[in-house]
């Protein structure tokens, strides 16, 4: 039977919520290392989204893998304040939750571990190509993106009222919603897709933010350690957030650092949404993560 712990993780002027799901017999890499898969989730999510609690049993369940999710600072039950264009600031949260696993400090693990892969959805997938790129040193070599945003710079068509903009002009800022505990939208499009049982925060967005995440350029993914990393991106037929050119734009920047295609897979998925909330998406992505997962696990020594 799979195990489930919660724990804290120190990182800069936070404590991140972790969730740690372990088989009965974890799967140890070549060196004799526990391989541990980390999860990173979207704009004021936290680990508890479907796909996420889907993908820790997928991955306990048919390979022996152990998994950590964790909540980005701000969100979730982790402690601190997010922001609207704070994707390098996540990158580093990344980074603290790699070297406390890969320094061993695990609850419940009493053996090396090391992570060997990462799973970002939406804003947690844009994080993570920036972490592989600053902290090139300790990017795992199995990567996996779920409808990633590449042109930040880019909104959602309507998603900022007059309202909201009017507010941006005199006061620099304005509320957009709400969210944790019962979420309200407030003047924004999409669904948050939280089901934190924390206290409720107010998200604002200042010209600031706004600036910070235009101005964060993803075309760094060529930058990437390809020469010792595999890459799968996947996003939904049916998503109306992130266009389906922008998980294109990430493949084609990415087969330019590593010409040899078979470290890159690209998927369109039929019927699936943004936030993969619905059973039939999942299972839709399973039949092309699984092939992918089973051919590249022993590629990794695992």
């Amino acid at each position: 039977m799979t195990s489930l712990t919660e724990f804290f993780i120190p990182a800069k002027e936070a404590q991140l919520r972790a969730r740690l799901i372990k088989p009965p017999i974890p799967r140890l890499s070549a060196d004799g290392a526990v391989g541990v898969f980390l999860l990173c989730h979207g704009m004021m999510a936290n680990i508890d989204g479907p796909v996420f609690v889907w993908f820790q049993n997928l991955l306990a369940q048919k390979f022996s893998i152990a998994s950590v999710a964790f909540d980005f600072h701000g969100n979730g039950k982790s402690t601190g304040s997010t922001s609207y264009g704070n994707y390098y600031e996540e990158a580093d949260d990344i980074c603290a939750v790699v070297k406390f696993i890969n320094g061993c400090k695990v609850p419940s693990i009493s053996a090396t571990t090391k992570v060997i892969g990462i799973l970002g959805h939406s804003k947690g997938a844009s994080s993570m190509f920036l972490f592989g790129f600053k902290y090139a040193h300790l990017c795992p070599p199995l990567l996996i993106a779920l409808s990633a945003r590449f042109w930040l710079a880019r909104e959602i068509t309507m998603r900022w009222t007059e309202e909201n903009r009017q507010a941006l002009k005199s006061n620099g800022k304005f509320l957009w919603r709400t969210y944790g505990k019962n979420p309200n939208k407030k003047n924004g499009s999409g669904n948050n897709n939280s089901t934190e049982q924390g206290c409720v925060k107010e998200y604002w967005i200042s010209a600031k933010e706004l600036a910070e995440r235009s101005a964060t350029d993803m075309a760094v993914v060529q930058s990437l350690p390809m020469h010792r990393c595999f890459v799968f991106s996947a996003t939904g037929a049916c998503d109306q957030i992130v266009p389906d050119d922008d998980v294109w734009e990430y493949h084609r920047l990415i087969r330019l650092a590593s010409p040899n295609s078979g470290r890159i897979a690209t998927h369109i998925v039929p019927g699936a949404s943004h936030f993969w909330t619905k059973q039939s998406e999942v299972d839709s992505l399973e039949q092309v993560l699984l092939p992918w997962l089973s051919k590249f696990f022993p590629r990794v020594k695992l």
